[in-house]
């Protein structure tokens, strides 16, 4: 685990000088060894080098330091991740003829492209981003994992190619040109993340999950080698419900098997919710030893989870420690967001994050975490309310319309009003963006000075790729496109490296997720319970007692924990005169944003000011340059 940084292409000076400062950017997600590496090619005006941070989990000699360079001398690669399965890898290897000077993954990959070329890729199963540098032909190769675990920023401009693991390193050169994209700023007010492949600068953009490239005589091209649009076609075989939880079960085993292999102590994150208490009841059938487990907990009894963790922990006998968020706490992790997450950023479950994988990084280095659990077995409510809403997208819209008008005047204000008006969507695709939208399209592309905002297409595109499937699986496929890379693993790999923690996700393992994807949702969905076949795994090891309960999700009360907070930053941030100074976005159209939070609970009103204002601080930080005040 660590996190890299490259720059191929002309070989100005100024470029190259910049590599030290652009590999100490990525101080937080390695501290434990720095290294780098230069050479120049061609006539001698081109220049290829690599920087590497290193987080020690695997062979912690000073061997396995990178960037790494094949016995042959011909292959150069530097690596962030963790590749599971390098040891299956590494024998057929050795029986290939392959010799190995050290026991890391890191070697694995690079003998493993010396034998098999790009074909490696789909051996591979892992988590990672990679760059892998052939000195005799001169090219590049870049590839990131299938789901998104870890991160990779691309800048391309005028033949020359930077990437890194985070925007900060990117920042540091001086050919970087960090010029804010419009239509980021939209996707961002939408959703409270940049949605890929866009960053939130406009000539920037991130290697997609699934995607790899290739430089090569000053031109860059990118294409996918794995998709998941183009899962979810159902099983061709029947299936019973016990038969689908004994094979989920049998592949999680395996996932959580692999994910242990590590040369440092692993834990666990535990919430008391399905999905990491699935994860936890599975390494304590698998681990050696007792399991060590942490949680976070709050005072507001509505959003504490703590008490349900505990009595997991206990029925599991897992070591476990947990951390009572304060106030205090959480508004100085809240302060601290701009410089965690160097793009703009508003899952306010990111403030706890942070704060579990620093009580867990104190015990251990690497954890283990349910995400992507709700992602593949439709645990969200948007899920399960598209469900309820697509019949009545078979009647016309006119038919529809007075009668979303109507429910939208008799019900309460907000959240259901908004629900009422989804009955006029469109089509299925609509239906199902409406959903994960926190307003309409024609109010966020004013507030970001857009002549229009339509769906994002990234989300378009993976809706409409997986046509093979009915409209509520197809809803899913594109919030795993999405949601899932930009904001969940996005929140767990930039909370964890800060405090340089690895978090590995078995849910996430690829044959979990291509065979959840194939399930039908007769059987994910079982009698309208959402992750059943999740929840029927749980309770082979685990009393329903424990875990069936309303969700409650891994945040804090915002309104609460940080009113004072957003007050102060709304009052600094968001006047007029501050947003036509800062120019991305409008102020009337801002003020029409919050006058539609204060029409909705105190806390979405809360969540709202808080996503405008992380635009705010983001900006004075990142582009501006001030400090926080």
């Amino acid at each position: 685990m660590c996190g890299i940084v490259g720059i191929v292409g002309p070989g100005r000076a100024a470029h190259l000088e910049s590599l030290e400062a652009m590999t100490d950017a990525l101080a937080k997600r390695g501290p434990d060894a720095r290294s780098t590496w230069s050479e120049r090619f061609g006539t001698g005006d081109e220049v290829v080098a690599f920087g590497h941070r290193r987080l020690s989990i695997i062979d912690l000699s000073d061997a396995a330091t990178q960037p790494m360079m094949d016995t042959s001398g011909r292959f150069v690669l530097v690596y962030n991740g963790e590749i599971y399965n390098y040891r299956e890898l590494r024998d057929e290897l050795l029986a290939l003829g392959a010799r190995f000077r050290t026991s890391s993954d890191t070697e694995v990959l690079l003998e493993g492209y010396k034998q098999w070329g790009e074909s490696l890729l789909p051996k591979l199963n892992g988590m990672f981003a990679f760059a892998m540098w052939d000195r005799v032909e001169r090219r590049l190769w870049l590839a990131r994992d299938r789901v998104g675990i870890k991160p990779l920023y691309l800048y391309w401009n005028d033949g020359l190619l930077l990437f890194a693991s985070d925007l900060s390193a990117l920042k540091r050169n001086p050919a970087f040109h960090p010029e804010v994209d419009p239509v980021s700023v939209a996707t961002f007010l939408q959703h409270g993340y940049v949605m890929g492949p866009r960053s939130i600068y406009r000539s920037c953009r991130r290697l997609m999950p699934g995607e790899s490239a290739v430089w090569e005589a000053g031109r860059l091209s990118i294409g996918a080698y794995w998709r998941f649009e183009e899962l979810g076609a159902p099983h061709t075989e029947p299936m019973s419900f016990d038969g689908a939880v004994d094979r989920l079960e049998a592949l999680l085993l395996d996932s959580v098997r692999r994910q242990l292999v590590a040369d440092v102590p692993v834990g666990a994150f535990l919430s008391g919710g399905i999905d990491s208490s699935t994860v936890v009841s599975l390494m304590a059938a698998v681990a050696p030893g007792r399991v060590r487990t942490f949680s976070v907990g709050f005072e507001a009894r509505a959003f504490d989870e703590a008490p349900h963790a505990r009595a997991i922990a206990s029925h599991l006998g897992t070591e476990h420690r947990e951390l009572y968020v304060t106030k205090a706490d959480a508004q100085t992790v809240a302060n601290d967001l701009p410089w965690i997450f160097d793009e703009p950023f508003a899952d306010a479950s990111s403030i706890p994050t942070v704060l579990l994988s620093r009580l867990t990084r104190e015990h251990v280095t690497v954890a283990l975490s349910g995400d992507g659990g709700d992602e593949l077995f439709g645990g969200y409510r948007q899920h399960l309310r598209g469900r309820a809403l697509l019949p009545w997208l078979r009647f016309p819209h006119a038919l529809r319309a007075p009668v979303a008008a109507a429910l939208a005047r008799c019900l309460p204000r907000g959240s259901a009003q908004n629900a009422a008006r989804h009955l006029t969507a469109r089509d299925g695709m609509d239906l199902a963006y409406r959903l994960v939208s926190a307003f309409p399209r024609d109010g966020i592309a004013r507030a970001a000075r857009l002549a229009e905002f339509s769906i994002p297409e990234t989300y378009a595109e993976a809706y409409a790729r997986s046509a093979a499937c009915d409209d509520s699986r197809r809803a899913m496929i594109a919030d795993l496109r999405t949601y899932l890379p930009d904001d969940v693993l996005t929140k767990v790999d930039r909370a964890s490296m800060y405090s340089s923690l690895e978090a590995r996700v078995p849910i996430l393992d690829q044959e979990v997720v291509s065979f959840a994807s194939s399930l039908p949702l007769s059987i994910t969905w079982r009698g309208n319970q959402p992750k059943a076949p999740l929840r029927a795994l749980l309770a082979r090891r685990v009393p329903r007692t424990l875990f069936e309960r309303p969700k409650q999700g891994f945040a804090l009360p915002l309104a609460e924990t940080l009113e004072r907070e957003l007050r102060s930053w709304e009052a600094r941030y968001l006047t007029p005169e501050r947003l036509r100074a800062d120019g991305i976005l409008d102020p009337q159209g801002v003020e029409a944003l919050v006058r539609d939070a204060d029409r909705r609970s105190r806390e979405e009103a809360a969540g709202i000011r808080f996503r405008l204002t992380a635009l705010g601080r983001w900006f004075a930080l990142h582009v501006r340059g001030e400090a926080a005040p």
